[in-house]
């Protein structure tokens, strides 16, 4: 995919913004932020930004693009903010958590930088809280340019979408980013949750055949999203592995500009279900 991507349907009027729903997605591997239009209820714009690199300098990244497009601090009716981060986060049962050891556990795993800030946010529906460590000077930048909007959790969106929605079957959801995959396993409650680096499909492969095998009793349904399409050949092994597998759609309420048909995979479907 290219690492810049700018798509913007012929009836996007930046006069009329008042009627458009923005929607923001931001991490160390890119941003990108889509526009729904409100009154023909479609997305009619699309940029993604691709890069790499460490914490410290995602607040000059976010700057400069900030300073691109002026279209991201014009008046919207809605603005929502998503932050990914599968390597600083992680999934706690609601009743483990204590503010007073908040830092303590989180580090048990990760390490908190100096520069960093704490956040977590409740999923409700599964009893359960997601701790995500977040740049002070990123989210202080966000809440100068988006005053009063709170920045969600890609992954909490993905849990909240899945409760009361999942059928007979235990799930089993793969979320593939750059060079980071969460894995979870869920139904009613949620089994697994842990997120795993990978450098290749074998790597992708060993972690969910390892965790699929911890559950024999269970058919499994396979649902993926993110840097996959039905030509991956990740998703091809899958499918010798596993009888459902399916690669998450977008939300079929909501017409999108034929120029979306190009994307080549699912890595904004999270970004497009914001809204749902």
């Amino acid at each position: 995919m290219q690492q810049h991507l700018l798509l913007v349907d012929e009836t996007f009027d930046l006069n009329f913004t008042q009627e458009y729903h923005l929607s923001i997605q931001f991490s160390l591997d890119g941003f990108s932020f889509c526009i729904r239009d409100g009154l023909q209820n479609k997305y009619v714009y699309l940029f993604h930004k691709e890069f790499s690199g460490t914490p410290k300098f995602l607040h000059r990244k976010l700057a400069d693009i900030y300073a691109e497009f002026d279209v991201l601090t014009a008046n919207f009716k809605t603005t929502q903010l998503v932050y990914s981060s599968p390597d600083k986060m992680q999934l706690i049962p609601e009743a483990f958590f204590s503010g007073m050891e908040a830092q303590t556990n989180y580090q048990l795993n990760h390490k908190l930088e100096a520069d960093e800030e704490l956040s977590y946010l409740p999923v409700k529906s599964y009893q359960s809280l997601v701790q995500f460590a977040i740049v002070e000077k990123v989210k202080r930048f966000f809440e100068e340019n988006h005053p009063g909007t709170m920045i969600q959790h890609e992954f909490v969106n993905v849990l909240n979408r899945y409760a009361g929605k999942i059928g007979k079957n235990t799930l089993l959801d793969i979320q593939i980013y750059k060079n980071q995959f969460i894995l979870s396993v869920l139904d009613q409650r949620i089994h697994f949750c842990n997120s795993f680096a990978y450098r290749n499909d074998n790597d992708l492969l060993y972690f969910i055949l390892n965790v699929a095998q911890r559950f024999p009793e269970q058919e499994l349904a396979v649902h993926v999203n993110g840097r996959i399409n039905k030509r991956a050949p990740i998703y091809h092994h899958l499918r010798q592995y596993f009888k459902y597998v399916s690669i998450q759609s977008r939300n079929h309420n909501v017409a999108y500009s034929y120029l979306f048909d190009q994307l080549p995979d699912a890595r904004f479907v999270n970004l497009f279900n914001t809204q749902s």
